[in-house]
This record gives C-alpha cells, sequence and structure tokens, in this order.
C-alpha cells in the first residue's frame, strides 16, 4: 500500500489505506455487447488461470470464442433475463456455466448497461464460484455418480464445441472466398449496383442456407428493393417496397447498431412491431446489418430464416456487416464513377459549348475562360488567364456589374442581362450574360462564374424588325404602333403637361387612287408628309395612322396653339402640288383633343381625337374639329344603339308601320309605305333617324332590310286575303344594301317563297345612291327592273338633283320631298317647283308622288296640276301592323280613276 503526506495540513504523515483491487479478489471485469452473441470488447488478463484461455482469444470478434464455452439455450435465456432486470433497475447479477477445458465452471456475472457511440454495451465483474464453499462441514461431498454425471456432460460439450468449431472454420472459409469474390469482381460501368447485390443475396443464401436473402435502399422512411433472392425457387423477386416509419424501434436498432439479430423475430422488442407483416411469409428469425457510407446508414442487407426460430452465431453477425460493408463500397464505387463521368462530361460540354464560360475569383482576377470566349473577344487564354477584369476591354463592363456597390449583383446571388463590349479589334459587340456567385464549403464568397453569348446579330436584327415595325416603309414616318409609344413614354414623363394631339385625314383619298391610280396615290402622300412634315413647329411630331391618315402630336401647347397649328395644316393642305406632271388638289380635316383638358391618359386622348375627325368629316369635312363631350354623348349613344339594335332583331323588337298612298284624282287607295319602328323595352318607340345611320355605318341595314322586304310581301298578301285588293306596298332601300352582292338574289327569294306579284312591292332609291352609283350598282337596278318590282326615286330635288338620273336609270315613280309640299300655298317659290316637276315627269311617262299633305289646300294645289299619288296626315299617319287591315276598311276601293 502507498500513503501521501499532506504536509500543508499534517504534523505528522498519514497512511490512508485503499480498498484491494477486484483482480486480487477473484473477481474479473469485463466489457462486451449488449447481445445474445455474448462477444467481448474488453477481458481482465487474469482470466487465463480460472478459464485455460488468454483473454485476447476469448475476445476475438470472428468466432464468438466465450459465447462457444455457454450453453446456447442458456445464452439467450440469460440475455432475455438481463434486459428485463435492467428495465427494473440500473444493473443486473446473474449465474451460468462456462464450459471450458479444465471441466464446468459456475460464474456469478454483475454489471450495468451503458452507452458508447451509438452501441448498447454491459460493462462489470465475473466471479468463479466454484470451490467457495469447498470444506463446508453442511456440504457432502459429491458422490462418484454425479461426477461421472458430469464428466459425461463435458465430454459431450466438448464433441458438440468440436462440431460447431468445424462448422465455424468451414462458414470461415466459404466467407472468405465469397469476400475474395466480391473484391476481385469487376462490374458493368451501366449497372454496377444490381450486379453486386444480386451476386451478394445469391452468395448469401447459399452460405447462410437461408430461404431469402435481398438488399434494400433506404430512402427517408422508405425501404427500396434492389435485390431480393429467393433460394427455394432459385429466382430474383422484387417485394414491394416499405414504411418502415410504422417500425420505430426497427429503424431506431437499424440506426443505432450494427446488425440486428433476431433470433426469434416475433418476440424480439426490435422486430416484434413487424411481426403482422412476417408471419404471412413465415419468417422467425431475421439477420439486418445497415449499409453505412460515409457514417449515414443507406440501405440494409436483410437475411430471412423461415420456419424454425435460429440462433445467429457472432461469426455470422459479423459476416454479414461485411458483406454490408461490401455493397457500400460498391455505392461508394458507383458514386464515384458517376461524379467522375459527370464531372468528365460538364468539361467537355463547357469546353465545346458554343457559350462563352468565364470562372472569376473574388478579387476579379480570371481563373479560367472556354475556346468560345475567345472566339467572341479575340482573346486567348493567355492574354485574360490571371488578370484583372478591369484591365480587359473585352469585358470593361463586367467589373463594374460585380464589384460597384450599387449593382444588382451586390444585392443577390445571380444577374442576368445584356451588355455591350468591345473585341479586341475595338468592334463592338453585344451579350446576354447569366453571372452567379460561387461559395465555398463555409459559405464565403470565392468565385464568380458566367455564362454568355454574343448576340450582336440578334441585336442588329432586332434594331432592324423594331425599325421596320415602328417606321412607315412609303413615308418613312413613324407608324401607328411608334406614335402610340411615343404618346404613352410622353405621358409617363409628365402627365400635367399640356400637349395637342391633332389627327388629320385627307379627304376623298379614294377618289384619287380610283381615278389617278395608286401609284400615284402613293407619290401624293409622300409629297403631302414631306409638307406636312415641314409646316410643323420644332415641338411637334408627325406620324402616319393609316393610308390617309397623319397624327401629329404638339408637346406643351395648349388648345389655343393646337388650333392655329391645325389651321395652318389646313392651310398648308389646301395648296395644290405637282404630281406625275399633273396638278392635284385636296383638303383635310383635322380632329383635335388637348390634355389634359380632353383627357389625361393616352387612350382617352386618342378616342377624344378621333371622335373630333370623325364627326369633322360627318359635318362636310375641310374643316377643324375640336372634341366636345357631346361628341362623346354622341358616340355612347351610337354604341348604346348598336349593342341593342343587334338584339332588337333577334328579339322582335323591330316593327313595321304602314302610310297609305291615295290616288289625288279619286281618292281612293292604292297603296302603303313601310316604315320602319324600333319599340325598345327601356327606351320605348325610337324613331328611324334616331337609328338608321348607325345599321348603315355596322351594316345591319343589310338584314333589317331583308326583314323589311319580308314583312311588306307578308303584308300585301295579306290585304288581298282579306278583299282588300291588290295594294302595292314600297319599301326604302339604303345605299348600303346595294354594297350586298345578294340584293337581287334575295329579293327574288323573298318574293317567291312568299308568292307575291313583283309589281306589288315598290323600291324607294335615294338621291345619293344613284348620285354615287357604280357599274355594279347599274347592273343591280337593271336586274331589280328586270324582276318586275317597281322603282322609285325618293326625295326627289333636295340633294344633286339631275335630269341624268332620269335618263341613265329605270326609274318609274318620283317622290317630290315634303320640304317642298309643307309651305304651300304660302311659299311661291316651292309652288313654283312642285308644278315643274309634276310637269317634268308627266312629260318623261313618269307618275309623281307628293309626300306630307297636311291640308287642303296642298291638295287641292296638288290636284290643279294633277299629281299622281299623295300621301302624308291629311289621309292617315302611320298605322302599325296589327291595326292596318281595320283602319284600312273605310278608304274606297277600286280602279284608277
Amino acid at each position: 500500500m502507498k500513503s501521501q503526506p499532506d504536509a500543508a495540513s499534517r504534523m505528522v504523515a498519514e497512511v490512508v489505506t485503499q480498498l484491494p483491487v477486484p483482480s486480487r479478489l477473484g473477481m474479473l471485469r469485463f466489457e462486451r455487447l449488449n447481445e445474445p452473441s455474448w462477444a467481448l470488447l474488453f477481458l481482465d488478463p487474469n482470466c487465463e488461470r480460472q478459464f485455460g484461455l488468454p483473454a485476447v482469444e476469448l475476445c476475438a470478434l470472428v468466432g464468438s470464442p466465450y459465447a462457444s464455452l455457454m450453453e446456447p439455450e442458456a445464452r439467450y435465456r440469460l440475455h432475455d433475463a438481463i434486459q428485463q432486470q435492467l428495465t427494473e433497475g440500473t444493473h443486473y447479477l446473474i449465474r451460468y456455466t462456462l464450459h471450458t477445458a479444465s471441466g464446468p465452471l459456475s460464474l456469478l456475472e454483475l454489471g450495468e448497461a451503458y452507452k458508447q457511440h451509438n452501441r448498447h454495451l454491459l460493462r462489470g465483474y465475473l466471479l468463479v464460484i466454484d470451490g467457495l464453499f469447498e470444506g463446508d462441514p453442511l456440504q457432502p461431498a459429491l458422490d462418484l455418480e454425479t461426477q461421472n454425471s458430469r464428466l459425461q456432460i463435458a465430454l459431450e460439450l466438448n464433441q458438440r464445441a468440436q462440431q460447431e468449431q468445424l462448422l465455424h472454420l468451414d462458414r470461415a472459409r466459404a466467407q472468405q472466398d465469397l469476400i475474395l469474390l466480391l473484391t476481385r469482381q469487376r462490374y458493368s460501368s451501366n449497372n454496377s449496383l444490381q450486379e453486386a447485390a444480386e451476386l451478394i443475396t445469391r452468395s448469401a443464401c447459399d452460405i447462410y442456407e437461408i430461404d431469402c436473402a435481398s438488399l434494400w435502399h433506404l430512402e427517408g422512411s422508405r425501404l427500396v428493393p434492389i435485390s431480393a433472392y429467393h433460394r427455394t425457387i432459385q429466382e430474383y423477386l422484387l417485394p414491394q417496397p416499405i414504411d418502415v416509419s410504422v417500425f420505430p424501434d426497427y429503424l431506431d436498432a437499424l440506426h443505432t447498431g450494427r446488425a440486428i439479430d433476431a433470433h426469434n423475430a416475433m418476440r424480439d422488442p426490435r422486430t416484434r412491431e413487424m411481426a403482422e407483416s412476417l408471419r404471412p411469409r413465415d419468417v422467425n428469425a431475421m439477420l439486418d446489418a445497415s449499409i453505412r457510407v460515409d457514417g449515414q446508414v443507406v440501405g440494409v442487407l436483410c437475411l430471412e430464416q423461415t420456419g424454425a426460430t435460429r440462433a445467429w452465431q457472432s461469426d455470422e453477425i459479423a459476416f454479414a456487416g461485411e458483406l454490408a460493408d461490401q455493397f457500400a463500397q460498391v455505392i461508394s464505387n458507383h458514386n464515384r464513377r458517376t461524379a467522375t463521368s459527370a464531372l468528365h462530361l460538364f468539361q467537355r460540354a463547357v469546353e465545346q459549348s458554343a457559350n462563352a464560360f468565364l470562372l472569376v475569383n473574388c478579387d476579379g482576377v480570371v481563373e479560367y475562360v472556354n475556346p468560345s470566349f475567345t472566339a467572341i473577344t479575340q482573346y486567348s487564354t493567355e492574354e485574360v488567364h490571371g488578370q484583372r477584369l478591369s484591365e480587359l476591354p473585352a469585358l470593361e463592363n463586367l467589373s463594374e456589374l460585380l464589384f460597384d456597390a450599387p449593382s444588382a449583383l451586390a444585392k443577390s446571388n445571380s444577374w442576368q442581362g445584356e451588355f455591350k463590349s468591345r473585341r479586341k479589334n475595338l468592334e463592338p459587340y453585344w451579350g446576354q450574360l447569366s453571372i452567379s456567385k460561387v461559395y465555398g464549403d463555409n459559405r464565403e464568397l470565392t468565385h464568380y462564374i458566367g455564362i454568355y453569348e454574343d448576340i450582336t446579330q440578334t441585336k442588329l436584327a432586332q434594331q432592324r424588325i423594331e425599325r421596320l415595325a415602328y417606321t412607315d416603309n412609303l413615308t418613312n414616318l413613324g407608324n401607328r404602333p411608334a406614335f402610340i409609344r411615343n404618346l404613352d413614354e410622353r405621358f409617363a414623363r409628365d402627365s400635367d403637361a399640356p400637349i395637342s394631339l391633332l389627327l388629320v385625314d385627307i379627304d376623298n383619298f379614294k377618289r384619287i387612287n380610283d381615278s389617278l391610280g395608286h401609284q400615284t396615290g402613293d407619290k401624293l402622300l409622300i409629297s403631302l408628309a414631306r409638307r406636312l412634315r415641314n409646316s410643323l413647329i420644332p415641338s411637334g411630331s408627325l406620324a402616319r395612322f393609316a393610308s390617309n391618315e397623319f397624327a401629329v402630336l404638339l408637346d406643351n401647347s395648349d388648345l389655343t396653339v393646337g388650333q392655329q397649328v391645325a389651321n395652318q395644316l389646313l392651310a398648308t393642305l389646301d395648296k395644290p402640288m405637282f404630281v406625275d406632271n399633273q396638278l392635284i388638289s385636296v383638303t383635310g380635316s383635322v380632329g383635335l383633343a388637348c390634355a389634359p383638358l380632353h383627357g389625361r391618359d393616352p387612350q382617352t386622348l386618342m378616342r377624344n381625337a378621333g371622335l373630333a375627325l370623325h364627326k369633322a368629316k360627318a359635318n362636310g369635312k375641310h374643316q377643324v374639329q375640336v372634341f366636345t363631350e357631346a361628341l362623346n354623348a354622341e358616340a355612347s349613344y351610337k354604341l348604346f344603339v348598336e349593342n341593342n339594335l343587334r338584339r332588337a332583331l333577334t328579339q322582335n323588337e323591330l316593327d313595321v308601320f304602314y302610310q297609305p298612298k291615295l290616288c289625288l284624282r279619286s281618292g281612293r287607295l292604292l297603296g302603303m309605305e313601310a316604315l320602319l319602328r324600333w319599340d325598345h323595352p327601356e327606351k320605348g318607340m325610337i324613331r328611324p333617324d334616331q337609328f338608321i345611320s348607325v345599321a348603315e355605318e355596322t351594316g345591319l341595314i343589310i338584314p333589317i332590310g331583308k326583314w323589311i322586304a319580308r314583312q311588306a310581301c307578308r303584308m300585301s298578301k295579306a290585304l288581298t286575303a282579306v278583299g282588300l285588293g291588290n295594294l302595292q306596298v314600297a319599301i326604302n332601300l339604303s345605299p348600303k344594301q346595294f354594297s350586298d352582292p345578294d340584293l337581287v338574289a334575295s329579293i327574288a327569294t323573298i318574293l317567291k317563297e312568299e308568292a307575291l306579284p313583283a309589281h306589288l312591292l315598290e323600291l324607294e332609291l335615294t338621291e345619293g345612291l344613284l348620285l354615287e352609283a357604280t357599274e355594279d350598282t347599274h347592273l343591280q337596278l337593271d336586274q331589280l327592273k328586270r324582276l318586275g318590282l317597281t322603282l322609285a326615286m325618293d326625295d326627289f330635288g333636295t340633294g344633286y338633283s339631275s335630269l341624268s338620273y332620269l335618263k341613265k336609270f329605270p326609274i318609274d315613280i318620283i317622290k317630290i320631298d315634303r320640304s317642298f309640299i309643307h309651305e304651300i300655298p304660302d311659299n311661291q317659290d316651292d309652288m313654283e317647283i312642285t308644278s315643274a316637276v309634276i310637269a317634268m315627269a308627266h312629260n318623261l311617262k313618269l307618275k309623281v308622288v307628293a309626300e306630307g299633305v297636311e291640308t287642303a289646300e296642298q291638295l287641292s294645289f296638288l290636284r290643279r296640276h294633277r299629281c299622281d299619288v299623295g300621301q302624308g296626315y291629311l289621309f292617315d299617319r302611320p298605322i302599325p301592323g296589327n291595326e292596318l287591315i281595320e283602319k284600312l276598311k273605310r278608304y274606297p276601293r277600286g280602279p284608277i280613276a
């Protein structure tokens, strides 16, 4: 014993005695795995005197030599007893027998559980209790028979141990051969994992003599099968993936232990929660070894024994781990080959890419460029490698992007965009660049990688396309999209500054094209564009909107300035010009809108200027029209009429009224004029003059005209059927209807379908139609006349009346407009004109109808001058169709006097 003096506190040294070392008391310290394999990690070297074997051999991992000295059944029973005691306390105490070469030894094992490196271990002391109680007077001596029995048991156990040792040697040789085979195996590069998995599972079935061996990938909490070999049928059959999250004890054991050696899978705490899935396949013993790559569990090797339970030997457990390690090595090699192949592929792709690759460190020094960089910039690798970006003219703008604090890359990890730079020969070029930051393992910025391509040709093509898209090819002025873009930019800069928008339309330009040809018309437009551009003030911009329409934008100009410029433009257009050696005179109409007075956004200003131009043309052209809110209201009303008129045609809101026409000599009823009415469900009755013009503009007049013609034919047939005689019905034809190539055919079809004689239908034509009649119009009138229809010229004398119409077109009747009848007998001029028209018509063998007869004096005057037919309020107002038959019964009927 040793003693230590404490000089600081004691005058005399004191002897402090220590407890004896446990080995001196015959207690042997040990450490081992907390598993039925009883694999020792450490044993007191003094064990050799009592066990006859050195501690080094008893602690060997291969063969489990310590466990081989125990009875197998007792070993598993004792392991369960240890687990039971540890659940109830912090230590355990068991007694068992070791069968050594010198005979059986009874031992007491006292220990505790602990955990190290995620492994469950046991540590404590072993005490041999044989002979401790010899000489005890209370202990009787063993008889000879008992000694012989024990010797017999020891002999049998020794023979069994020798057999197990031989089996162990056979397994060891087979295991070594398999490991050597796996080490030397050369797998194909395409599917090395699958080849290795099939080899391992088939070989494991043969060595372990088990029914099934399988390899699985662990993906999160799912086990996905790689290979599964069934020894009984000698086939590979893959099972379904398994969700092991429902087996937490198994998953925890897989992560914390090297292997799960469940000799009874139904009772083992690590696998018994899987009993429901194992029982259908009669699996009663399992040996699962975890596959680890870089310390992480990536899979599992599963060995399954069906039928009876199985006590897995320590060498079998160790070998399962070696097989798992071999497959882990295959996985690592496969991943390394895949990564190397991907790296080589990436290197080839970068080298052969048409895009330029650029690698720059965080100090702006170039570390790598690929061949495409040289092709684009004309700088070789040697000229740029190791150089700063700021020193390379080819990338002079890139240095600012990377290292200037306000740049977009300073606030994010990547940037994309275009940049302009110069090649080595100082030729400018455009590049489309994508640049990103590269971080190291410690998340510190180390490099920038840039990828860009030469888009110079694309950029030039875009500029050409933009020039074509925003330039009028004929006049080289800006076109409509260019003007609208300019207007948008102007409002974006300052929406409160005054600007004026003028839309200029060349009057009757179609007539110039038709008479002089489009080539001359194009030359005229070029001259007009040049003249308008030269007459503008410096703040004005000019664009061509359409074939004969121009737009002018005046910055910082109010309504007064806008009107002055508009009048100047009209005066400029009024001046004749020589085109193709001939003098041509044109006029123009101008619509003017000013911001912010007439609109605070581009769309509103454009719409209002368009409304003003439309009004200027409607008022007779050759004038300036300033936008007013009345124009907006008028446009809104027209839109309302258009939208509702389409519905009216399908919802039977249109109706036909009829105004009687009488023979002025006999007073008898000759026929009627059909007059269109619109009974709107909200607005009530709408007059024709409020919607006919809209119907003509939108083209709705064509289907409406056909509908009126059919209604008139049906009414004439209905009047004949009730005995009112063959009464002629007159309908009005709009000039717009003559643009319908189907006009003649549709009227002929209606007459045929309604079975009405053609002479009972009269068509009233306007002077405007005859004034602008083309050859097609003349042909249509001749065809209508040949059908047997009666043609009448309506409102004669109000327009450009010409006697040539009466000779040129097949007219049967002239209708004197009500404006000449209204002031008879008070207006002598009207009386002279009316009497002259009647006389002229009779001389030309034409009948005369007077409209608007309202007084007896007017009737007397017309009779005195032998006018043929009259209609007006004096005889009757327009009558609704459903009341017509009843009201016509009061008129006398008979032949014309």
